[in-house]
């Protein structure tokens, strides 16, 4: 029979599968996108047919995890990541494609509107997954910042802001791997123990 503390660590325990998104491909794309979003608004990378290639990539292996994070039950992992994935995919049209020649630029009255929705949507994402994982919540609250400085950019350019832009997309990449790492060396201890017990 269970007692009362272990069946609140095992509440607990499925509240975090829950709430936390637990894909390391997830994170390691998401840390790509952010990154060569915020070389893009610094004028690092004006190379856009490979930036609407990464994003193309990074987008949609985060909607295909999420997808898989909701087979495993975890709703909000998949609704963080799917959405996060799309939002990656919707920047296209927005801010890189039209460098390429491909399609009209938005006129800015539309497009910082709809980054700043991004970034309202991220910082609730990440309100939403700080209690249960402090660094996740983190990451989506630099996501947030990373939308808002990009809308900003776009409505009042700057060189300082296109700068700032681009170390909040620096760190949150960094940030991103970590945890991607971190969730890969915790499935791989995981596995040696299994495998472990299974030959003894």
């Amino acid at each position: 029979m269970m007692t009362q503390t272990q069946t609140q660590q095992t509440h607990i325990s499925g509240l975090d599968r829950l709430t936390v998104p637990q894909s390391p491909s997830g994170f390691l794309t998401l840390a790509v996108c952010a990154v060569l979003l915020g070389l893009q608004q610094a004028g690092l990378m004006d190379f856009p047919y490979l930036v609407s290639a990464v994003f193309l990539y990074g987008g949609s292996c985060q909607a295909l995890t999420g997808l898989n994070e909701w087979r495993r039950d975890n709703k909000f992992g998949a609704v963080s990541l799917t959405s996060c994935g799309l939002m990656w995919l919707s920047l296209l049209p927005v801010l890189i494609l039209p460098q390429a020649g491909l399609g009209k630029v938005p006129e800015t009255s539309a497009s910082a509107p709809y980054l700043l929705m991004w970034g309202m949507f991220c910082l609730i994402l990440g309100y939403g997954s700080f209690s249960s994982h402090k660094l996740t919540g983190i990451i989506f609250m630099g996501i947030s910042l990373l939308m808002v400085l990009t809308a900003a950019n776009l409505a009042w350019p700057h060189p300082q802001l296109s700068q700032v832009t681009c170390a909040v997309g620096l760190v949150c990449g960094a940030l991103s791997v970590f945890r991607g790492l971190t969730l890969i060396r915790k499935y791989v201890r995981e596995n040696s123990a299994h495998h472990y017990q299974a030959e003894h």
